[in-house]
């Protein structure tokens, strides 16, 4: 009897012992109240963006230049500055040039005449001028007064006649300059009407040209498009990620469901916004664009991806006074308080000075946390 009771004694005992171990072992496997962040920059920023040519012009048919006679360049083929696109053919016009072609004919055989009249009135100028010189021969060789008189009287009717000849001639060169104005004068019209005639329109620049039949009959589908050979991205950013782009920063470009990626360069990024769609977000958003050797045909929908290096904080993890912010580091299972610099930028908190990529702080520091204690700590990464 006595030897079991001290079988029962030592098996309490025993469940006493393993109670507090349980209990002591459970206190140390109690979690830390301090979470440790791990320090890193920003996740890469992708956009959306879309292939565009450098340089496009759009060719629209116009009617007031008449009917689309023939389009004398192919789909898919390489143009100059100057290579003709599209021919017109306006019979309107065409009519009108047969009855201006009349009147220069007419201007010219009136130029004609007066350069005649012209001509017929110098020979009577010099078949007068050579009388009067005849008739002043005879008047110096006459030896009789009578004679004489009736020489003196010829020769006044020859000058009165030379005066009229002379009075003629000028206005016969005034009508022919007027004639040939005339002519120059219908040529012009002439000339601007077979313009519109028959007008071809060429490529204002270089590129590859694109044919579509139908802007033949609708002006709202352009009938050539010449398109850059060098292509550009067209990218849109929201407000909230505006401050992450930088004109002159390296992206890379892919298209979607292409995993080849091709380096380019952000230049221009929109001071306005475009206009809005008419959503209840009322998220302002710009427009930007990426140079670069993009080798993709024009309208691929791409993928624009932004490596940022800001270093992004919680909030939580950031003490203040009046004078400094600070975090605390962990390292080694100690804390260092740390000195820090931040920015907020559109609600994220960004690392100015004071950290690094990596580094690992106390997420939730609390008022009892010192400089230098040794803590134990939970992982948030």
């Amino acid at each position: 009897m006595k030897k079991k009771t001290k079988f029962v004694i030592a098996g309490i005992a025993g469940l006493v012992i393993a109670g507090c171990g349980f209990f002591i072992l459970s206190s140390k496997n109690e979690e830390s109240p301090y979470h440790v962040y791990t320090v890193k920059t920003a996740d890469p920023l992708q956009l959306k963006g879309k292939v565009e040519p450098i340089k496009r012009q759009l060719y629209f048919l116009d009617t007031s230049k008449g009917a689309i006679k023939s389009i004398p360049v192919s789909n898919g083929a390489e143009v100059a500055v100057g290579t003709p696109l599209i021919e017109y053919q306006n019979d309107t016009a065409q009519n009108e040039t047969i009855t201006q072609q009349h009147a220069v004919n007419k201007s010219s055989l009136d130029a004609t005449q007066a350069e005649a009249a012209v001509t017929a009135g110098e020979n009577q100028v010099q078949t007068v001028t050579k009388q009067i010189n005849e008739t002043q021969q005879k008047i110096a060789r006459a030896q009789e007064e009578e004679e004489k008189a009736a020489l003196n009287e010829q020769l006044k009717q020859q000058q009165t006649e030379l005066q009229s000849a002379n009075d003629q001639l000028r206005q016969s060169r005034f009508a022919v300059q007027g004639a040939y104005e005339d002519v120059q004068s219908a040529k012009d019209v002439l000339a601007g009407q077979q313009k519109q005639a028959s007008m071809t329109v060429s490529s204002e620049i270089e590129g590859v040209a694109s044919v579509d039949e139908k802007g033949k009959g609708s002006p709202e589908v352009p009938v050539v498009t010449v398109s850059s050979k060098n292509k550009q991205i067209k990218g849109v950013v929201t407000e909230y990620d505006l401050d992450k782009l930088v004109s002159g920063q390296t992206v890379q470009v892919a298209t979607v469901g292409n995993n080849k990626k091709v380096e380019g360069t952000v230049k221009d990024i929109a001071a306005s916004a475009l206009p809005t769609s008419g959503d209840s977000s009322n998220v302002a958003s710009y427009e930007f664009t990426v140079e670069g050797n993009f080798p993709w045909t024009d309208d691929l929908s791409t993928l624009i991806t932004l490596q940022q290096k800001q270093l992004l904080l919680p909030d939580s993890a950031v003490k203040k006074t009046a004078k400094e912010q600070y975090v605390f580091k962990y390292i080694n299972g100690k804390v260092k308080k740390t000195k820090i610099q931040t920015m907020d930028i559109n609600g994220r908190k960004v690392v100015q000075e004071g950290l690094k990529d990596n580094d690992k702080i106390i997420e939730n520091p609390d008022d009892a946390l010192k400089d230098g204690a040794e803590i134990q700590v939970n992982t948030n990464d």
